[in-house]
């Protein structure tokens, strides 16, 4: 099935194929990768990035997002992943979109062919999406503007799209200090806003950590939620 996108995006092709996900998927994800930026590989251990990939479900061909990427560590594994025939639409803004758009003009994500920049969640089009990624980022988006946010969600994500959540776990609530937030939280709103809950993983936990503090410096030490839902198939929008 070919899927088109505006004519924003109009050079990239939108096809969706049959490959079995998962196995094929590793295989072709070379992480060693000597053109990767050293801090990314030193990553790969406690990010489990190819198994957490495999678990989502997310298939060659298929249409991604790296919501607030960073510098792109999650964007390169994504265009790796879904192949040539996929695309990925990685999202930052401001200062911090930074080494993502050097990473973009100079590095190893230089030659991609298949990632697409946005500045703005907005930007990117309706009912495109086959997984909406975001990685210790929900925590960060305030109360009040968490339905406005869901619903940006929704919008980008096709009719059975998977929208997976990573973060830092506290005990209860928000810790807006720590930059954490407890699962059930996320739970709660994502399918007040009409997601489905599809599962939650163990994956990236970590049982020896205190819950203190973000550890921005100390990834490896944060225990973290892995959460996949679902939007609707029927129903929805």
């Amino acid at each position: 099935m070919i899927r088109t996108l505006s004519p924003l995006f109009a050079g990239v092709a939108l096809v969706a194929l049959s490959a079995a996900p998962g196995v094929a998927q590793q295989a072709r994800v070379d992480l060693d990768d000597p053109e990767r930026p050293e801090e990314d590989r030193l990553r790969d251990e406690f990010s489990k990035p190819l198994a957490m990939l495999e678990w989502a479900g997310l298939e060659e061909g298929d249409v991604a997002l790296d919501f607030h990427a960073g510098a792109g560590y999650n964007t390169w594994v994504l265009s790796e992943w879904v192949g040539p025939e996929g695309v990925v639409f990685t999202e930052m803004s401001g200062r911090r979109a930074e080494a993502l758009k050097e990473r973009l003009a100079t590095g190893d994500l230089a030659d991609a062919g298949n990632v697409v920049y946005v500045d703005a969640l907005a930007k990117v089009p309706d009912d495109t999406l086959d997984l909406f990624l975001t990685v210790r980022n929900y925590h960060d988006i305030p109360v009040d503007r968490i339905p406005e946010f869901l619903a940006g969600v929704e919008r980008t994500l096709r009719p059975g799209g998977l929208f997976v959540v990573v973060d830092a776990r506290t005990d209860e609530g928000r810790d807006v200090d720590a930059h954490r937030i407890a699962d059930e939280v996320i739970v709660e709103e994502v399918t007040a806003a009409g997601f489905e809950l599809l599962g939650s993983s163990e994956l990236l936990a970590n049982p020896e950590d205190d819950h203190a503090g973000p550890r921005w410096e100390r990834r490896e030490q944060v225990d973290q939620s892995l959460l996949k839902f679902r939007v609707p198939a029927e129903g929805g929008r």
